[in-house]
């Protein structure tokens, strides 16, 4: 079985329960590192979790090649991480809504990725 590894993008409070199962339950999933707005909390979670990397910004999480983006940002910024996610080649998973009007996720559907999609 292929180990996916994990980028976050948001490190807030739904987090912790993705970092803990991702580190001790889920055995084909890896975090790659993090990123967050406030970077302490990026590097409070590096340490909790002995994770391997906090990205500077999404931009330079989005050039690594690892392999799935979490976006567990506020949901009204959702759309934007999304879309500049899919945009640079990356498969991205979100629970929360795709945006915060139809419209929004209705232009993530449209946008042309050839390498990605949403798992």
């Amino acid at each position: 079985m292929r180990t996916m590894k994990v980028t976050f993008i948001g490190v807030g409070s739904i987090s912790g329960i993705y970092l803990d199962n991702i580190t001790g339950v889920f055995k084909g999933l890896k975090i790659a590192g993090v990123c967050d707005l406030i970077p302490e909390r990026a590097i409070n979670a590096r340490e909790k979790y002995s994770l391997p990397r906090v990205y500077e910004d999404m931009y330079e999480a989005f050039r690594d090649p690892e392999d799935i983006i979490l976006n567990l940002t506020r949901p009204y910024q959702h759309y934007e991480v999304t879309r500049l996610a899919l945009e640079h080649g990356k498969h991205v998973y979100t629970e929360k809504p795709l945006g915060i009007t139809l419209e929004e996720g209705d232009a993530l559907v449209k946008v042309p990725n050839q390498e990605a999609g949403w798992i």
